[in-house]
């Protein structure tokens, strides 16, 4: 199941998911004792305009997949770490200007 949401992420419909990585990454700098999920509810709970992204992103992903496959949360929280991960090793690894 892992490697159907990482192709939708991947693929991704929805504008400005990088945008939303940033804002969970600042979290999680700004929060370096806080594990993914807790900067992650904090970004939830800030309901500015990556929350709507991802509230777009996850409707639109539902479609993609049949009623008795849906995604467990946790596992496309798993995925949406290791987006969030591969955008910072990204950003580290440009040169500073």
């Amino acid at each position: 199941m892992l490697a159907s949401i990482r192709a939708v992420f991947a693929d991704a419909q929805t504008e400005a998911l990088d945008q939303l990585y940033d804002v969970i990454n600042a979290a999680r700098d700004l929060a370096s004792d806080s594990d993914f999920q807790a900067c992650y509810d904090l970004v939830m709970a800030s309901g500015g305009p990556e929350v709507e992204t991802w509230i777009n992103f996850t409707v639109t992903t539902a479609t993609r997949f049949n009623l008795d496959d849906q995604l467990e949360p946790k596992q496309f929280l798993s995925v949406l770490k290791e987006c969030c991960d591969a955008r910072r090793e990204h950003q580290r690894a440009q040169p500073s200007e």
